[in-house]
């Protein structure tokens, strides 16, 4: 299933007009390759022959074969009868209706599977194969070669060996991910971060293996609440925030990995970092203001967001998460002041539906608290005063909340819970012809 971000897939070959109209396609022999690994094997138990560099920089071109074995005519999207063009026919196909409407066919081989999805060619599975893991034998040899070879005379070679053994590793990560190997796919990201690690390629970053690295141990770490594979996805993309890779979005994936970890201190200090570098993300800055509501940091929280409005006073959405911290305070001489902030993010930008559906449920709690304290007053005066102070308070909150829900285009559940709020509203009000209105909206929401 494909919801992986966009991957960069090297193709190992390109078709071409020539193969289509007939050039002859040298296909790789498992029977062959397994021949020259078994002289390989013998090679490198050799005394002399194990003693040079060469025996072992061959072997890892061979192993790079032994990976492209049923690999060589394939590129991904390619269709069932480009395949059938190098490949011959297939021994079987096997046939399903996914779920979306899919059609998968698995055309079988004697030593692979391909899988096709609408015809187009997705990802593939060894059957039987000479190695499980050619690629890291491949790399094992060439780091073998270059020991041995203690003048460098290899390296050029070696290198441009690597370069293409990065470009197989991609391909196999990436069809290990389709697969749903997890595990596999991240082993190859990190193989080519480790070859990249190499002095041949000077500490080469590559921004994508590195994100690649990040994402599936982060999946992977959900899937199975691996602790460690969230710290090990931090590490990565705490290396994309040094070279300000990815902007902001960087470090909220790393506050929302120490969030998993439920290490919420470490987040509020990389949403901190975070500030210092991106001081106008309103993103980041609503990030630090929650994670302070989080640890019920609410006067550390405060004074933050004082610093931030008195930076620029002109975003509304400073105001109001400033309006969050304020309600969040225990004294109640601060829903006021809460209030107070919602409207100046109200009139900076009216357009932004949750300051006033937080407006509009203050007013509905104090509302509801007036209406019930009235309950309960045995004094006619006083239970009349509550309940008139109630009334103001839902008054208050319809246009607030009618307010909120018209702009509300985004989050179908705060649309929900306005109009809940509404209609409670409406009913004790005795508004019949509104709490009809809002009951049917509700009901076909």
């Amino acid at each position: 299933m494909r919801k992986f971000i966009t991957l960069v897939i090297i193709a190992t070959a390109v078709l071409s007009m020539n193969a289509q109209e007939g050039t002859t396609v040298v296909l790789l022999k498992p029977s062959v390759v397994q021949k020259k690994v078994d002289k390989s094997n013998e090679d490198i138990q050799d005394a002399k022959k194990g003693a040079k560099a060469a025996t072992w920089q061959k072997r890892g071109e061979l192993y790079q074969d032994v990976f492209n074995i049923g690999l060589e005519q394939t590129s991904e999207g390619m269709d069932s009868k480009m395949l059938t063009l190098f490949y011959k026919e297939p021994t079987s196909i096997e046939t399903e209706n996914m779920e979306d409407g899919s059609l998968k066919e698995t055309y079988i081989y004697e030593y692979m599977k391909y899988v096709f999805v609408n015809d187009a060619l997705q990802s593939w599975e060894r059957i039987n194969p000479i190695h499980a893991e050619p690629l890291r034998v491949a790399v094992d040899a060439y780091v073998k070669a270059r020991e041995l070879d203690t003048k460098g005379t290899l390296d050029p070679k070696i290198k441009d060996n690597l370069i293409e053994v990065k470009s197989l590793l991609k391909r196999d990560g990436v069809n290990d991910y389709y697969s749903e190997d997890y595990i596999g796919a991240l082993a190859s990201f990190e193989d080519v971060l480790e070859i990249n690690n190499m002095d041949l390629f000077d500490g080469e970053f590559d921004t994508t293996m590195v994100q690649y690295s990040g994402i599936i141990s982060r999946e992977i770490a959900g899937k199975t609440d691996d602790k460690e594979l969230y710290k090990k996805a931090i590490g990565y993309y705490k290396q994309l925030a040094d070279v300000d890779f990815g902007g902001p979005n960087t470090y909220l994936q790393i506050k929302m990995d120490y969030i998993s970890l439920g290490d919420t201190l470490a987040a509020l200090e990389i949403l901190k970092e975070a500030y210092e570098k991106y001081p106008d993300s309103i993103d980041i800055i609503a990030n630090v203001a929650n994670t302070y509501i989080e640890l019920k940091q609410i006067d550390e929280g405060l004074a933050f967001m004082e610093t931030v409005i008195a930076r620029n006073p002109e975003v509304a959405e400073y105001y109001y998460w400033q309006g969050r911290m304020l309600i969040n305070k225990e004294e109640v001489e601060f829903v006021e002041k809460a209030i107070a902030s919602y409207n100046k993010a109200g009139e900076l930008d009216p357009s932004i539906y949750y300051v006033w559906y937080d407006v509009g449920y203050i007013y509905y709690l104090q509302g509801a608290d007036f209406y019930d304290r009235s309950a309960e007053e045995k004094d006619d005066a006083v239970r009349a005063k509550l309940i008139e102070l109630g009334k103001e308070k839902y008054m208050s909150a319809i246009p607030a909340l009618e307010k909120a829900y018209k702009l509300n285009n985004a989050n179908t559940t705060v649309k929900f819970e306005t109009l809940d709020l509404l209609q409670r509203v409406y009913y004790k009000e005795q508004m019949n012809e509104d709490y009809e209105r809002v009951k049917e909206l509700k009901a076909n929401l």
